[in-house]
């Protein structure tokens, strides 16, 4: 047996390289980065026979495949089809890069590696830190918060619903009415601001869900109102995220996610999207993981867990509009 290397400046070169000279179905047995270099070593047999591998690709499971190049387009047909760029293109590259030594790659493996999931969110909401749902205007909070709310309920922990949103009345209405059908009690305005900060004091056991105003990233004068959040309560914030947002908006909500401390994303209009460029680079660029999925404004509709395997689904057209099954579901 010997070992023969292929240095060029990228990994689809090295690749394209190998495949020039030993065709698609050779062993690659390392890949390695230099400085301005990739180096890809494959295995052939004396006498110049590449290794051979057999097509192991399970049809059951769309995300093993059985051929490094194959692999590489894959990845870089996503990132075309759903904008997400070259530096994202190349910073996937480089998470599939050690996994492409392997006889069956998993393409999602390598995707958890730049996108993180917390599927265990709902469960570690502490009751002594209120969970505030940020997100812009319009993109489902309300909803969304009653969706935790009927979670949590259903798990038998004691839950309030506290509105903030002095600005929407059809909000008002409208989350009103969900705490009337969850049994829970609920607070708006100012009266609902004094009353939180009361039971923040005396309540240890009851979890508080507060819903906000949209936020307009453009204006900074638009989130100012966060700021006596900030200094008075200690509290868990999360960011509802639009999966038809324009990726343009990206590094606006990257910054206000380190300036908030924003912990969890959850993402919404699943249904409407046409691409999810946004809330991929946006966990990608923060580095907060995606909690959970919300793929209609129904309350009825539940919230769903997400994870690697199943984002690529999505990404691939695998889960088509109506059958998409995005995760184990929690329901109410």
């Amino acid at each position: 047996m010997q070992k023969i290397t292929i240095t060029a400046p990228t990994l689809k070169e090295a690749l394209s390289e190998v495949k020039k000279r030993y065709g698609d179905d050779v062993a690659i047995e390392r890949t390695e980065e230099m400085k301005d270099q990739v180096r890809v070593t494959i295995a052939l047999f004396d006498g110049d026979k590449p290794i051979i591998i057999p097509s192991l690709k399970n049809k059951e499971d769309q995300n093993l495949i059985d051929n490094p190049l194959s692999a590489v387009k894959i990845v870089e047909e996503i990132c075309t089809d759903h904008y997400l760029g070259q530096d994202f293109q190349d910073f996937w590259l480089k998470r599939l890069s050690p996994y492409l030594t392997l006889t069956g790659i998993n393409i999602a493996e390598s995707l958890s590696e730049c996108v993180n999931f917390e599927p265990q969110w709902m469960r570690k909401i502490l009751s002594i830190k209120p969970v505030v749902f940020l997100g812009s205007y319009g993109v489902g909070k309300t909803q969304i918060l009653a969706k935790v709310a009927a979670l949590l309920k259903a798990a038998g922990r004691p839950v309030e619903i506290y509105n903030m949103d002095t600005l929407k009345t059809s909000g008002q209405g409208l989350l009103q009415a969900y705490a009337a059908k969850l049994d829970v009690p609920y607070y708006f305005g100012k009266e609902g601001w004094k009353t939180l900060q009361d039971n923040i004091r005396t309540q240890t056991d009851i979890i508080k869900l507060i819903d906000t105003q949209g936020i307009n990233l453009s204006s900074s004068k638009d989130i100012d109102w966060i700021t006596p959040y900030v200094e008075k309560l200690v509290f868990d914030p999360l960011l509802v995220v639009p999966c038809d947002g324009c990726v343009s908006l990206a590094n606006q909500y990257t910054q206000f996610i380190r300036r908030y401390g924003v912990r969890h994303l959850i993402l919404s209009k699943l249904d409407l999207a046409g691409s999810l460029s946004l809330p991929i680079r946006l966990a990608w660029n923060s580095e907060v993981p995606i909690a959970m999925v919300n793929g209609s404004s129904s309350l009825s509709d539940n919230l769903q867990y997400f994870n690697a395997a199943k984002l690529l689904d999505v990404l691939t057209g695998v889960a088509t509009e109506g059958t998409r099954d995005l995760g184990v579901r929690v329901g109410y």
